[in-house]
């Protein structure tokens, strides 16, 4: 039995009117069938903003530090950067480092063995950059590397088995890009490039996150999976329809769970703020809670279990740069944070009316769908006798009564949060 996916879903529980024992049955199935990152919505807590604002970065840990590299500032203008800030969540305070040798938008980034190698960038407005620089936190210096065999900019990258995988990515600039599907692998021990057998189709502005020694790209709905073992890729499940789409969204691994936050649509001109989470095993895609703002071109880096989501823009500054925002911003993402909706109980207040109760979280809005026919539907949020279809939750416990159909055998209920 699968969980029915909509945009703003967290849990299903089916109810019947007659039975209501079954409420507590199939809330605890529902959330012990899955990962156990995956049972809980995940929360967002604000953490001490950035020196600037800007967008197009990148980012990495290293030894519980967050070092956040690159990018670009001011729209309208789109400064390149070459700035380096590193972060600890320890004392939830900034410090300048020093700037990489090559300023640039849109670079990636990846650690190994305590080194930060920045690649590529550029694009757009500048010449696109092979550049290869790797920066040492231990002693703040950098070190220029041998240059990826193929310049571009808006590519991603992962690092797996001590080799980072170069992949996809933009080359030319505007009025004349080139999309690629490139895979090139390189060797921080040999300083050495290797070129691997590329995606099976051209991939910019997406993410990619290497999971127990496979590496999986996202791009727009698409998901692909690499093998390095055999040098060749696999199409996994799409993501949801009523979800983001992976274009200059961002990404991060916790506890072998990719999750993908924001991004834009194919055509730059929505930016999303909602989150999914992947998980490779079920090979299944799973919604979480909302960024609290809707952001594109943001980085993220993983660092004890909590996910670390910077800058970003409210809108694609290139294609509407009226309006467009930099954020300064560091958002904190606990995957286990938040309280998943369980039913608790039901009542039949009358031949039409029942009252439902489950287990929320203060503060959140929620909404109630219901058909008499889990199978065919179809759903319909119902209103509550307040006059709404949602309610403030004002602690942990939350009731709603609405009318139904009195001539109903049954009825199937699902809680979605609202906000």
């Amino acid at each position: 039995m699968n969980a029915i996916t909509v945009r703003k879903h967290i849990a299903r529980t089916i109810l019947s009117r007659l039975t209501t024992w079954l409420a507590a049955i199939l809330a605890c199935y529902f959330c012990h069938s899955l990962h156990p990152a995956l049972a809980a919505p995940g929360s967002w807590t604000r953490k001490a903003d950035m020196p600037m604002a800007f967008d197009g970065h990148a980012s990495c840990e290293v030894d519980g530090i967050l070092y956040v590299m690159g990018g670009h500032k001011d729209p309208g203008i789109y400064t390149q950067l070459g700035t380096l800030f590193a972060y600890d969540p320890q004392t939830d305070s900034w410090t300048r480092k020093t700037d990489m040798p090559t300023a640039r938008r849109f670079p990636t980034a990846c650690a190994v063995d305590g080194i930060i190698y920045v690649i590529g960038g550029g694009g757009w407005f500048d010449p696109t950059s092979s550049a290869v620089e790797a920066y040492d936190p231990r002693t703040d210096t950098w070190v220029t590397k041998t240059p990826m065999p193929t310049a571009r900019f808006a590519l991603s990258a992962s690092a797996a088995g001590g080799i980072i995988y170069a992949i996809g990515g933009i080359k030319g600039l505007a009025g004349s890009p080139q999309f690629l599907a490139t895979v090139e692998a390189y060797d921080p021990t040999t300083d050495q490039w290797t070129r691997k057998t590329s995606l099976p189709k051209a991939v910019f502005d997406g993410v990619a996150n290497a999971v127990n020694g496979l590496i999986y790209v996202f791009f727009q709905k698409e998901t692909f999976a690499y093998d390095r073992e055999t040098d060749r890729w696999t199409t996994k499940a799409r993501i949801p329809t009523l979800s983001l789409n992976s274009l200059f969204t961002t990404s991060s691994e916790v506890d072998g769970i990719v999750y993908l936050f924001g991004g834009a649509s194919d055509d730059g001109w929505t930016t999303y703020d909602l989150a999914v989470a992947y998980d490779p095993v079920q090979n299944k895609f799973t919604a979480k809670r909302k960024i609290p703002v809707a952001c594109e071109a943001a980085a993220a880096a993983t660092i004890n279990g909590k996910i670390y989501h910077s800058g970003g823009a409210n809108q694609d500054p290139i294609i509407r740069p009226v309006g467009a925002v930099y954020y300064d911003s560091l958002w904190v993402f606990d995957p286990q944070g938040g309280v998943t909706p369980q039913i608790s109980g039901l009542t039949i207040e009358s031949l039409n009316s029942v009252r439902l109760a489950w287990q929320g979280e203060a503060g959140r809005l929620y909404g109630v769908k219901s058909t008499p026919n889990a199978a065919k539907g179809p759903w319909a949020r119902v209103i509550f006798s307040t006059g709404t279809n949602s309610i403030l939750a004002t602690n942990a416990l939350v009731e709603a009564t609405w009318a139904v159909p009195s001539g109903d055998t049954q009825r199937f209920f699902q809680v979605l949060e609202a906000n």
